[in-house]
């Protein structure tokens, strides 16, 4: 079974801002694992303990001090792979609101396909499916902010 995610002594800090100490905060300190294709990996820790921040590294959002993060065979320090990576590691964030881009539901819907470049009458066809699917056909040109 293939990797699909890999982080090899993953060393990140972020850097002080508060001017209580010149010493930097160590988030990610050797941090290594292996996520093979087709496995359900958790990440589980208190608030603060560095969740978030690791999952910025799998998709090039930070990139480390130290050590590596492969993403399927590709360094995501390599900014010549930065599209493919955000291809294939995707970040639903913790806020609702900080994910809407749109003010009607389905120019909300159609924001990532537009993006990829698709036709526009694919993009209308997947959006028209995909609000069918989950029941929000109906609600296509509300305002997503008041549902």
């Amino acid at each position: 079974m293939d990797s699909i995610i890999a982080a090899h002594n993953l060393l990140f800090s972020y850097d002080n801002t508060d001017g209580a100490s010149d010493m930097p905060h160590i988030v990610l300190n050797d941090v290594s694992l292996n996520i093979k294709r087709g496995e359900m990996v958790a990440i589980l820790g208190h608030n603060g303990c560095g969740k978030s921040t690791l999952a910025k590294h799998f998709n090039s959002i930070l990139l480390p001090f130290s050590g590596t993060i492969v993403v399927d065979g590709m360094n995501t320090s390599d900014e010549s792979k930065l599209y493919d990576i955000r291809q294939t590691v995707g970040m639903v964030f913790q806020n609702p609101d900080n994910q809407i881009v749109a003010t009607i539901v389905e120019e909300d819907v159609a924001f990532a396909l537009e993006n990829l470049g698709v036709e526009p009458k694919e993009i209308r066809r997947r959006v028209d499916d995909a609000l069918k699917t989950v029941g929000m056909y109906e609600y296509r040109e509300h305002t997503p902010h008041q549902l």
